[in-house]
């Protein structure tokens, strides 16, 4: 996809949810600011990452105390 004055752009909504966590899931417009929202609930809640599951478009990320996030590209 191109905008009008012909530079790439992407359209593409990330999806951040969790497991193991009170968390409602969230829709970003980039998977660094999803990735950054994780990090943050990360840091509030007193975890460590342990793991990253990469398959392309969906990333599972396992930490301590039982938690995983999960951001995926939806669209």
């Amino acid at each position: 996809m191109f905008s009008l004055q012909g530079i790439p752009c992407s359209k593409h909504t990330y999806c951040l949810a969790a497991t193991g966590l009170k968390m409602r899931s969230r829709d970003f417009t980039s998977r660094e600011r999803a990735n950054q929202a994780m990090y943050d609930v990360m840091s509030k809640n007193g975890l460590t990452l342990q793991e990253v599951y990469d398959d392309k478009h969906f990333k599972t990320y396992i930490c301590d105390k039982g938690v995983r996030f999960y951001v995926s590209r939806v669209f």
